[in-house]
């Protein structure tokens, strides 16, 4: 008779299909407590292990399922964006799609957070070898994001996304601005549909006093 390592321990239950982390966000109240146990509020479509890793999974790679969630028109109130709301002007409610857009591209463009701990937690506590995700912490959390140089950013669904969406997507855009203007990479985004983007909106901000636009107007015109 032979006996499983401690260290195989509890393994297999990180691959049953009934513990993938996506399974949490298509079910909520009563049947996602029947599904994955009492504790499972802590990890359904609105809970701040949801967003990590749901922004974790889509900015590694863009499948169906991130396409899928994009499109939930359901909304969500106070929704839990990563790394705070520290751009201003947030709304109070948005769409559950537009939270895993924000979400998706804050971990995909984020260079660098001031003021803030990246911590390592279990998606799931409750399940063995749950996968961990980054869940951030601070009072004066002050997230940095960019374009990672050489990067195919007409080419990136996310970006597309972001594009399409302005009116949700035009704090983080601004900050990506103010990020590559100080690097001295705002003239690498020239001929891409967010250089184009960015052109537009600086010549337009002046006309019609978009708050916080006149820095583009001000800037490098692409």
């Amino acid at each position: 008779m032979s006996y499983a390592k401690i260290s195989e321990f509890g393994k297999g239950a990180a691959y049953a299909p009934v513990n993938h982390p996506l399974t949490y966000g298509l079910s909520s109240g009563l049947d996602n407590m029947f599904m994955h146990g009492g504790k499972s509020r802590k990890s359904d479509s609105s809970s701040r292990e949801f967003a990590a890793y749901t922004g974790e999974y889509c900015a590694k790679n863009f499948d169906g399922f991130c396409k899928l969630m994009t499109q939930n028109d359901d909304i969500q109130y106070f929704p839990d964006i990563l790394h705070g709301h520290h751009e201003g002007g947030m709304p109070k409610s948005m769409t559950k799609g537009d939270v895993v857009l924000l979400n998706t591209a804050r971990t995909k463009y984020l260079m660098r957070m001031f003021g803030g701990i990246a911590n390592k937690v279990p998606f799931d506590p409750t399940v063995a070898a749950s996968p961990l995700v980054t869940i951030w912490s601070g009072d004066y959390m002050k997230g940095e994001y960019y374009i990672p140089e050489g990067y195919d950013v007409d080419n990136d669904p996310v970006m597309q996304r972001l594009l399409n969406k302005p009116l949700v997507s035009l704090p983080l855009l601004m900050n990506i601005y103010a990020t590559m203007t100080r690097l001295g990479r705002i003239g690498e985004l020239k001929g891409t549909k967010l250089g184009q983007f960015y052109s537009n909106m600086g010549q337009y901000a002046p006309t019609y006093g978009f708050a916080g636009m006149n820095q583009l107007s001000a800037g490098v015109m692409l």
